[in-house]
């Protein structure tokens, strides 16, 4: 697995997302999910964990806190998903997500 494989699947969806806002996903979303398919093909899993429960002891994120810290928080915004590589019969976390969290 090459950083530039990495890149590329942080830059996909970094565009997907600002697609998103603009309200215009629908024409792409055909595209997005066959590239999502070509990396699923060589075993990649990534994930976007965009409204999820955020807590101190979840390892597969960097959260930045906006706001005040609460007993519960919600990942409002992924910066960067999760991202795991299936090799063989073992799944190994290759880069933590990046998000931003709320008080829920």
């Amino acid at each position: 697995m090459s950083n530039n494989t990495l890149q590329i699947i942080n830059q996909l969806f970094e565009i997907q997302y600002k697609i998103k806002e603009l309200g215009q996903a629908q024409g792409f979303e055909r595209n997005f999910n066959r590239l999502s398919a070509i990396f699923e093909e060589d075993g990649f899993i990534i994930q976007d964990p965009t409204n999820e429960t955020y807590n101190d002891s979840r390892t597969d994120c960097e959260a930045s806190i906006v706001g005040s810290v609460a007993a519960k928080m919600k990942i409002t915004k992924t910066l960067k998903p999760i991202i795991y590589k299936k090799a063989d019969s073992a799944v190994q976390l290759v880069q933590k997500a990046v998000v931003l969290v709320e008080k829920n």
